[in-house]
């Protein structure tokens, strides 16, 4: 998908400002290409997907704006009863807790920390220091070191 950037001012939208209800209809590489408009009876192509849209399938309901005679789509809905996939919370103490069904991955350059949805947590980097102040303890059905 090509990104296009263009003035947006001066511009009328078609939706005058409002968001539009549409069905994904096809799908390449996670993206919407097509979308179906209920409201209008009309099967239209999908110029571009704000930063935030996660991956999509054909059915997802998003929510689509319409500038300039472009489709873009700014959100998908959450099915009757999904859980959120991400969640950030910033608890009393400051501190971040960050919750995603599908796994979270933290990467900086050539170094990386991942945490699987199937429980397994991958740390990946140049080199890795692990450093206690008190007792440091490893515990595991079976321990590896080459």
């Amino acid at each position: 998908m090509d990104n296009k950037i263009f003035n947006l001012e001066n511009r009328v939208s078609t939706t005058n400002g409002r968001a539009i209800l549409a069905e994904v209809i096809e799908v390449e590489h996670f993206e919407a290409t097509n979308i179906y408009l209920p409201d209008v009876n009309k099967e239209v192509n999908v110029f571009a997907h704000s930063s935030s849209v996660p991956a999509l399938v054909v059915g997802d309901s998003v929510l689509v704006e319409c500038i300039a005679s472009n489709y873009i789509i700014t959100h998908r809905l959450r099915s009757k009863g999904e859980a959120p996939h991400q969640g950030f919370t910033l608890n009393d103490d400051g501190s971040l807790q960050v919750k995603n069904a599908e796994g979270i991955l933290i990467q900086s350059n050539a170094s990386k920390i991942e945490i699987q949805k199937d429980g397994r947590i991958m740390v990946d980097g140049k080199e890795i220091y692990s450093i206690s102040d008190g007792k440091h303890r490893l515990q595991g059905a079976t321990i590896e070191l080459n």
